[in-house]
């Protein structure tokens, strides 16, 4: 049985950073963006608008910080899924907040700060693309290729495990939309297999027990 995946789905255990890492002021406040971006993702109408101000409130410090923007632009596709508003409206929100992260993912080439930060902005994009529909906005190809280059990122392995199994668990959501049980199911053991206790394995643990219904 397959998953009906939320339309933005971004998993919480994303990222337990290494201590010089965390250590950093800018990591603090975009912490306080993130936990309220994951709970939008699901959430209501205020949640989005919630952490669409505290997002536009940490891009105001950072303008054109690539993970900053893409929180910003994933986030305004929260707002393009409102079903209180007409489609088109939608559609509009939608598409500026791919524009915004087109914008991060530019950025990244010349950006040299610490490279979890990089892969964060890499994977937020990715879990957007994979997770609209394809028929309208064609992003999937994009998205897909996206999480193709982080599992195959040259630090991977020293990535945490929370890091690692969110990889897998969008790899496993690629797979589905491509019809591909085989793939799909294989990184849904890899992300039980990696954090089997996080938010991402309980979830692997969930589909791969109705794949065997």
């Amino acid at each position: 049985m397959k998953c009906i995946y939320s339309a933005l789905l971004l998993l919480a255990t994303l990222i337990i950073l290494s201590p010089s890492f965390a250590e950093s002021t800018f990591i603090k406040e975009i912490e306080v963006v993130r936990a309220a971006y994951l709970v939008a993702t699901d959430g209501t109408e205020r949640d989005i608008r919630n952490a669409t101000q505290k997002i536009r409130k940490l891009e105001n410090k950072y303008p054109s910080h690539p993970l900053v923007l893409a929180y910003k632009g994933g986030a305004l596709s929260l707002r393009g899924k409102d079903i209180g508003k007409r489609p088109l409206n939608r559609m509009r929100e939608t598409e500026e907040g791919l524009n915004i992260i087109d914008r991060a993912l530019r950025k990244l080439g010349q950006y040299d700060g610490d490279y979890l930060e990089i892969v964060e902005t890499q994977l937020i994009a990715t879990y957007v693309f994979i997770n609209l529909p394809d028929a309208i906005f064609h992003r999937f190809r994009e998205g897909d290729h996206l999480v193709q280059q982080l599992l195959a990122h040259p630090h991977f392995s020293e990535m945490p495990l929370g890091l690692q199994a969110a990889i897998y668990f969008a790899a496993a959501t690629a797979a589905d939309k491509r019809n591909d049980q085989a793939q799909f199911r294989h990184y849904l053991e890899l992300t039980l297999k990696t954090d089997p206790d996080g938010k991402n394995g309980r979830q692997a643990q969930t589909l791969l027990q109705q794949l065997t219904d």
